[in-house]
Parts: C-alpha cells; structure tokens; sequence
C-alpha cells in the first residue's frame, strides 16, 4: 500500500493514503519503507513529567518532527527548512520513495 508522509504549520509529521488540506508534502512511497525512512531522518519529540523529581518521558508521546519547523519564527522560516530537510533526504532516499 502506498502512503503519503506529510505535514503540518506546527512542523508535527503524519502520515496517510491522502494528504489532508493544509499539509505539506513531504514524500510518497510503500507504507512499511516510507515509515522507517522518515523515522530515521526525522526529529523525535515526546512530552515529560516529572515523576521523584526528574524528567521522565510519557510513554505513546512519541512524535516525529520536520527539523527546524517548530521552532521558527515565521512561516517563511518554517517553509524553507522544510525545503532544506526535504533536500537533504532526497539524497539518502530508497528507489521506490517519491517526492
């Protein structure tokens, strides 16, 4: 099946048969392929708590992120380092990955 990786303003990666409104491409290809690419160039968030007074991560917080994107100051900012990562993966991409 093939999958589409794309975006949000916020930077936040999704992924999905169709790419809703508002997103912005990011790539195309076999789900199970498209996935594990984009995890191992992606950015890793995930919230915290502090549980005995340190850190810890909660797990299923889990989110892939565009680097760059979230912490931009203006759309401008946030779109041109989309484009830069989106460079930047073009070249270490699988054969069956589109962009």
């Amino acid at each position: 099946m093939t999958i589409h990786a794309y975006c949000y303003a916020s930077g936040l990666i999704a992924f999905g048969r169709s790419r809703p409104d508002g997103t912005l491409p990011i790539a195309y290809g076999p789900a199970k392929t498209l996935r594990e690419f984009i995890e191992t160039k992606a950015r890793h968030g995930y919230r915290t708590r502090k549980i005995k007074g340190r850190p810890t991560k909660i797990p299923g917080s889990d989110t892939l992120l565009v680097p760059g994107v979230p912490e931009a100051p203006n759309q401008s900012v946030a779109l041109a380092a989309l484009r830069e990562w989106r460079k930047w993966i073009q070249k270490k991409a699988p054969k069956n990955i589109a962009f």
